[in-house]
């Protein structure tokens, strides 16, 4: 069987019917996305109301132990129940192949079969018109850019609402829409010149604007993508951002004066997207006074902002919230046209909320230093800041998924686990507080894996109560103590070096080691069969993979387990 395709002149009522097919199906392709997140968001929204209109009444919750939860557990509805988590859990673990991580189970089948949706829509119907086929493929993949958009988006994300997410939880998907796009323009762009080849036109079309502008977005998605690659990022994340942001911007009017003859509207929503998000977001943004301090025997900097009254409550009202933290012109110490003064123009790091002090109206951030612009910056001001000036720095937020949290000191969790690594403890200790707070008879457990003593200084200052005298925090320390260094040179030496002994530590033997996850996960769960368990992990990426291996354990036993993981790593 040979290749169906053929190329033929057609007349101006068959080139209308195919201009009618090819819109036909991009709004088809558009829709089959839009429709089923509008129903999911609707959906939502009524419950919302729903939960709003209806008093408030307590419901009966049986106690773990029960034998009525034990035979609700074992009957068919339990069974089913059961099973559909266990396969939330598989579509959520990772897939690693040749000792690279390829993303989570549920990108790879969800790309796998909307790819294969979109194909279809591209080939259906195209008949032996291989210019059909070609054109086929490129608005099919322009209906998706105002979706790709939207799931990039920070601040008015419609689909973080639908799913009840983040911005940092669809960013995945995101990802996954790239290269879909990506792969579909690219057969576009194959096409379009195996046509100029087979008439012998290549030379002449290629110097043409529109080919030019469509081979120049080919080039230009080819250094996105490529740029987005895990090794890349982890290389040089700011190469991957401001690869992204220049190509994101300068893509939508490459297109939309490339594709002349249909699916501009497709580019107009996208841009449209992206401006109201940028917009808002800087109308939201803050410029506000902040003092920097290093955090001594350690490569901490402890960051404090001064908000407006007005400000304050949206950044108090949901504890594990981040922002993005970014430098002004105004903070800037280099010239206005050098290299280093425009980097900082995209320069955004996220950085969670630490605490926030409704009675001076600071709100404090705590980050590690690394090699990156950003943080070697912070450290520079920190240093310099040791008379306590103020440095202006612009804050963008707060977001998260915390918005969307379940209450974890209600009734509808028995156990709570936190497990924080590092400066993971920023995310993990305002929920812990929060808890313990609305219901000091929670059964949560904290626990804190830090380098050395001094990481676990910064919540102690200023605070009225110890860390280390609270039975339900276990703290961890992975370094040796005595020889507790930083990665990153210090830039001074004018900082004394912190003493925390082991003073009021129960088993400092069981201080001075990493934490078996494992053991502590098992006790936990070993509890109580019916317990429903809520398990909240912030640190290194190895181990939340860690944590999450040995929940699954339980989750493969029927066990009800509500999991997140706060990540940055995209």
């Amino acid at each position: 069987m040979g290749w169906p395709y053929q190329i033929f002149a057609l007349d101006a009522a068959q080139k209308q019917a195919r201009r009618q097919s090819l819109d036909r199906h991009a709004a088809y392709a558009q829709l089959s996305a839009f429709i089923p997140i509008a129903l999911v968001g609707l959906y939502r929204l009524g419950v919302w109301l729903v939960r709003r209109a209806s008093p408030h009444r307590s419901a009966y919750s049986a106690v773990p132990a029960s034998p009525a939860l034990k035979q609700r557990r074992r009957s068919v509805t339990g069974s089913g129940i059961s099973l559909l988590r266990r396969i939330a859990w598989w579509l959520g673990d990772d897939v690693t192949f040749l000792g690279t991580n390829w993303g989570q189970r549920d990108q790879i089948i969800f790309g796998v079969g909307w790819t294969l949706w979109l194909v279809f829509l591209c080939v259906i119907g195209t008949g032996n018109d291989y210019l059909h086929l070609t054109k086929r493929f490129g608005i099919v993949a322009l209906s998706q850019f105002p979706l790709q958009y939207l799931l990039a988006l920070k601040s008015l994300n419609p689909i973080v609402f639908a799913f009840g997410s983040s911005h940092e939880q669809v960013n995945r998907w995101h990802r996954v829409l790239g290269w879909i796009i990506y792969i579909l323009l690219l057969m576009h762009a194959c096409l379009y010149l195996n046509f100029y080849i087979q008439e012998g036109i290549l030379g002449e079309r290629i110097v043409r604007l529109i080919p030019a502008l469509g081979l120049a977005s080919m080039v230009g998605m080819s250094l996105m993508n490529a740029t987005a690659l895990r090794v890349i990022r982890h290389y040089s994340y700011r190469v991957f951002f401001i690869t992204h942001a220049v190509v994101a911007i300068m893509l939508p009017p490459a297109i939309f004066f490339h594709s002349h003859h249909g699916g501009r509207q497709y580019v107009v929503e996208a841009l449209l997207v992206f401006l109201v998000d940028l917009v808002k977001r800087n109308f939201d943004k803050i410029t506000a006074p902040a003092t920097l301090e290093l955090i001594p025997g350690t490569s901490l900097i402890k960051i404090v902002a001064g908000l407006p009254s007005q400000k304050i409550s949206r950044f108090r009202k949901y504890p594990g919230m981040h922002v993005y933290l970014s430098v002004p012109a105004a903070a800037r110490r280099s010239s206005v046209v050098s290299a280093a003064y425009l980097l900082f123009e995209f320069a955004f790091n996220p950085f969670t909320i630490a605490s926030v002090d409704e009675e001076t109206g600071d709100l404090t951030l705590v980050a590690r230093r690394h090699k990156g612009p950003m943080t070697r910056t912070l450290g520079q001001f920190a240093e310099e800041g040791l008379n306590g000036a103020k440095i202006p720095l612009s804050i963008d937020g707060p977001y998260g998924c915390a918005t969307w949290f379940p209450n974890l000191g209600g009734p509808d969790f028995d156990r709570v686990l936190l497990v924080a690594g590092g400066v993971g403890a920023t995310f993990i200790l305002p929920l812990y507080r929060l808890i313990t707070i609305e219901n000091p008879a929670a059964r949560v457990q904290m626990v804190w894996a830090v380098r050395g003593a001094a990481d676990a200084t910064w919540p102690v200052t200023g605070a009225a109560e110890n860390i280390l005298d609270d039975e339900n925090i276990q703290l961890f320390l992975t370094g040796n103590i005595l020889a507790n260094t930083s990665e990153v040179p210090r830039l001074s030496d004018e900082s004394e070096a912190v003493e925390l002994t082991t003073a009021g530590l129960t088993d400092a033997s069981q201080i001075y080691k990493r934490p078996d996850l494992r053991k502590i996960v098992d006790d936990l769960f070993r509890q109580g069969m019916e317990e429903r368990v809520a398990v909240l992990v912030c640190g290194p990426e190895e181990m939340a993979r860690e944590l999450r291996s040995s929940v699954g354990v339980w989750v493969k036993k029927g066990r009800s387990v509500w999991w997140h993981n706060e990540s940055f790593a995209w």
